[in-house]
């Protein structure tokens, strides 16, 4: 890690087109290119440590086939011990760059995935009462430094105690074997941290939600019908995983990994529902941030136990989190 700050910039005076052809990483701001040097070292506080920096040139792509849009941009990515620090820039004439402060604290989730050549970061947030959400697409090929970032980010957040649970289950080598589907194996074993205990993995088959208006010489009535891809949970003492696939591309093109704190999970809860006349499997996850609390509900279909057994354990860790915060209360 290093601490702020450095007198000079490396690429003072030489402006970014922001069409560069790689992604790269540096360990402190003042090396980044373009604007994003200076915007980023002006916002660092002496007290915080760097943990890395990321400069992404902006691509052709304004969207993925997970549903994440945003505006072609340059982005500068600088995360430290307690905030993602985030510059964009257009290459617009007269306007002017943007930034963004997110708190460790405010993130409710995070996104990373590929599809081919295209790679994106996202960051799903708490400001106020509202739920924001910062994008950032770029060369997959650069996808690797992103991970460390959201690694960085695991890095700050509290485990939960797992000391009621075999020791055996602690081995990330074998639950990362026992996924069948390899494309997942891979993308999820980059994003655990040294030290991460892992506690469950299942395969199941992931719902997107969609819908369509079937008409009459009287009425008009919606229908919903859900589309499934392939989908992997993972359970950690410390994180929350769902890697899926795009219904678009297919598995072999295109995936994305939802990543999800425990230390902000408030409950978790499983239902099944009928709906025009299927079997519908959620598992609803309420996050209590800043006094507001969301919602994320994850349509699902799995013809096994494990569901049982991932909802039971995230329901357990959470009922031991709330234990060990009113014993800290207390004293």
């Amino acid at each position: 890690m290093i601490n702020k700050t450095k007198s000079k910039y490396t690429w003072e005076g030489w402006e970014s087109s922001g069409k560069e052809s790689w992604v790269f990483s540096v360990r402190h701001p003042c090396e980044l290119i373009g604007v994003h040097a200076k915007l980023i070292d002006n916002q660092l506080r002496e007290s915080e440590k760097i943990e890395c920096c990321i400069y992404a040139p902006r691509i052709s792509s304004t969207s993925t086939p997970f549903g994440l849009r945003v505006e072609e941009s340059s982005s500068g990515v600088c995360v430290t011990d307690n905030r993602f620090i985030i510059s964009k820039n257009r290459h617009i004439k007269d306007l002017e760059p943007s930034l963004f402060f997110i708190s460790f604290d405010d993130i409710l989730y995070l996104n990373i995935g590929r599809a081919l050549l295209l790679g994106w970061f996202s960051i799903t947030y708490a400001q106020g009462k509202e739920k924001k959400q910062i994008d950032i697409l770029f060369s997959s090929i650069g996808r690797h430094h992103f991970e460390k970032a959201l690694r960085s980010y695991k890095k700050y957040q509290n485990a939960v105690n797992t000391d009621e649970y075999e020791s055996e289950s602690f081995s990330a080598a074998g639950f990362i074997h026992k996924i069948q589907n390899k494309i997942h194996a891979d993308s999820l074993k980059t994003l655990i941290s040294s030290g991460e205990k892992l506690l469950c993995a299942f395969s199941c088959q992931y719902l997107w939600d969609k819908s369509f208006e079937k008409r009459s010489f009287f009425r008009k009535k919606k229908f919903f019908y859900y589309p499934q891809s392939k989908a992997t949970f993972l359970l950690t003492n410390k994180t929350l995983l769902l890697a899926r696939d795009s219904l678009e591309t297919g598995i072999t093109n295109g995936v994305d990994i939802l990543t999800m704190s425990l230390g902000k999970i408030k409950a978790v809860s499983a239902i099944k529902e009928n709906l025009n006349d299927s079997l519908i499997q959620r598992i609803k996850i309420s996050l209590d941030q800043a006094a507001e609390e969301y919602l994320v509900e994850i349509p699902y279909l799995c013809e096994n136990e494990d569901e049982e057994i991932l909802v039971n354990t995230i329901q357990s860790l959470v009922e031991n989190k709330k234990k060990g915060e009113e014993t800290i209360g207390k004293l």
